[in-house]
C-alpha cells in the first residue's frame, strides 16, 4: 500500500515589530489571540460532534480517534495528534477537515457540523469546554491557538 501524506500549507503567524511606550522594540503576533485551554467549546457540541464523528470519520481515523495505520489516516488526539497541529490554528484544523474530509465527500457537512467534529477532537485532546460553541467562521477559529499546555 502507498501512502501519500498532504500536508496543509498553514498560512505562518506573521511578527511585527512595534514601539512600546519607552522606546524598546518588542515582537507581538498578529492573529492568535485565543488558546484552546479558555474552553472554546460546548460539551453539546462536542456531543453533537462525536455523532457526526461516528458517522463520518471513524470508520478512517478509528473510534477513538487513534487512526488507522492500514489507511494512512493519522491520530486526531495524543501526542502525534500534538507534534502535527501544536502551535497551529483551530482554524488551519477546521480548514483541513473541511476541505479534505470526508475523504470521498470533500467539504460536503455543514459548517456547524465541521466546527462539532472539530470540538469533539478537542474535547479528545481533554481540553476543556465552555459556555459558547466553537465557531464555523474561519476568521474567528484562526484566533484560537493549539497549545498542548496551559
Amino acid at each position: 500500500m502507498i501512502c501519500i501524506v498532504a500536508f496543509s500549507a498553514c498560512s505562518a503567524t506573521q511578527t511585527k515589530g512595534t514601539k512600546t511606550a519607552a522606546g524598546s522594540s518588542q515582537i507581538r503576533t498578529s492573529n492568535v489571540t485565543n488558546s484552546v485551554w479558555g474552553g472554546v467549546y460546548t460539551l453539546t457540541q462536542a456531543e453533537k460532534g462525536e455523532t457526526s464523528f461516528r458517522q463520518q470519520c471513524a470508520s478512517c481515523h478509528g473510534r477513538e480517534l487513534e487512526g488507522i495505520e492500514e489507511f494512512c489516516t493519522p491520530p486526531l488526539a495524543g501526542a502525534e495528534f500534538w507534534r502535527r497541529w501544536g502551535g497551529k490554528s483551530v482554524g488551519s484544523l477546521y480548514e483541513r477537515i473541511q476541505t479534505t474530509m470526508p475523504e470521498n465527500r470533500k467539504g460536503s457537512l455543514s459548517g456547524d457540523e465541521y466546527a462539532a467534529i472539530v470540538s469533539f477532537v478537542l474535547k479528545a485532546n481533554e481540553l476543556p469546554p465552555g459556555g459558547k460553541d466553537l465557531p464555523s467562521e474561519l476568521s474567528a477559529l484562526n484566533r484560537i491557538t493549539m497549545t498542548s499546555r496551559r
